[in-house]
């Protein structure tokens, strides 16, 4: 699961019940009140009512950010989360993910909108000099709860991917809105959104700067990655489908992302569009038992190959012909395995696929093999080539070495995609 999406965007979280009202402050009101036409001027949004605004310490927001956490993953949740990421080798074992978030969190939110009370909180420690850009962006959260229930939307999906692919048009929409008024603001000169030129790497850099986000530089990529992408990755989809749509449309209904693909590659949307297959594991058998399951996407599985292969182009190239996946995590006494189905726009993505696996196998276990079948220290793998309703699918099976699996679960098509 991607877990830094499930907490980044605040505007789309539930209500937090136990947090504090805050308290008003009439320069912060003004200025909501003031900046709002505007900014629903550059998100081409319906300028609807202003919402309320309060100004709250760093222990209520610290208060807020764990019972976000707790709502987004209830009982082991997060916990399962993790030990996901480590079997695919994202994330130490030493790393307290929980922990993590909230330092991440901490770091880089000077402040939230709350849907469930129509509130725009900021928090005391604001400088100065980023408070309008917060209400900049956090206002245009407040306008696209008025057209549509973020709450509701964001949880309307349950993959991984679908939930990211979501969250990023959300904030891509907010990001662009938030650079045009800074820009009008700086120059005195109004340019639309998708008039501004694209700036995602330049503002990478910025946000990865360990002096100014330590936290965040130092973050495992599976962390940082799509959390930089949320902002990034959706503000250059939406300046692409405003620049293509002259009716300026917001980025949910008819033009709601279904995956990170779309994203990545937004002619997949904007243009003939590619919908991510639905893979549906079935139960496992012989005495193994599901601890959890849920599906990568092409941008987790870009990282995946970031991480494992250490080259950017190769593992861009073994990720772009995603047309769907999901795994399974399964124990058996103390034995761990994941079996990892993928899906493929052709059967050459599928080889590119396994081709690549092979090779990021290869570097974390310091060994590999032929005709799918891969050992190395302490793990061994076997791939399959399948074939579904038409679909290419690569299966994937690791198990400590030793380990029988000898009739993985099986996987179904539950929804199809397609141009």
């Amino acid at each position: 699961m991607t877990v830094a999406l499930a907490c980044l965007a605040l505007a789309c979280g539930r209500n937090s019940q136990g947090q504090k009202a805050g308290r008003r402050d009439p320069e912060l009101d003004r200025k909501v009140e003031e900046m709002l036409p505007r900014i629903a001027e550059f998100a081409h949004l319906p300028a609807g009512r202003v919402p309320a605004a309060r100004r709250a310490d760093a222990a209520t927001l610290e208060a807020y950010l764990l019972e976000r956490i707790a709502s987004e993953y209830p009982d082991d949740m997060l916990e399962n989360v993790a030990l996901a990421y480590q079997t695919f080798g994202l994330l130490p074992d030493s790393v307290d993910l929980r922990a993590l978030l909230v330092d991440l969190l901490l770091e880089q939110a000077v402040g939230y909108y709350d849907p469930a009370r129509d509130v725009l909180f900021v928090r005391d420690e604001a400088p100065a000099a980023m408070v309008d850009a917060l209400l900049a962006h956090e206002l245009v959260h407040a306008l696209q709860d008025q057209q549509t229930d973020l709450d509701s939307l964001v949880h309307s999906v349950t993959g991984n991917d679908a939930r990211a692919a979501i969250q990023a048009a959300m904030e891509g929409q907010a990001m662009a809105a938030m650079l045009a008024y800074q820009y009008a603001t700086m120059t005195g000169t109004t340019l639309s959104a998708e008039q501004l030129p694209d700036i995602g790497p330049e503002m990478a850099g910025a946000l990865t700067d360990a002096a100014a986000y330590p936290q965040l530089a130092q973050a495992p990529a599976i962390v940082r990655e799509p959390l930089l992408f949320a902002y990034l990755g959706g503000l250059r989809f939406v300046q692409r489908l405003w620049r293509s749509q002259p009716s300026n449309p917001a980025p949910f209904g008819e033009w709601l992302p279904e995956s990170t693909e779309q994203l990545i590659h937004t002619e997949r949307l904007l243009g003939e569009r590619d919908r991510p297959v639905a893979l549906g594991i079935g139960e496992p058998g012989e005495g193994w038992q599901l601890v959890y399951g849920r599906d990568l996407g092409e941008l987790e599985i870009r990282i995946y190959f970031e991480e494992h292969l250490q080259d950017p182009r190769a593992a861009a190239r073994a990720a772009a012909g995603w047309d769907g996946d999901a795994y399974a995590l399964l124990a058996r006494d103390d034995e761990l395995a994941l079996v990892w189905y993928t899906a493929w726009d052709s059967a050459a993505d599928a080889d590119e696929f396994s081709d690549a696996y092979g090779r990021a196998f290869s570097a974390r276990f310091g060994a590999g093999g032929a005709a799918g079948e891969l050992a190395g220290q302490g793990r061994q793998a076997r791939l399959d080539r399948l074939e579904v309703s038409g679909i290419p699918i690569v299966r994937v099976v690791e198990t400590g070495v030793g380990a029988e699996l000898a009739s993985p679960p099986v996987v179904g098509v539950t929804a199809a995609g397609g141009g």
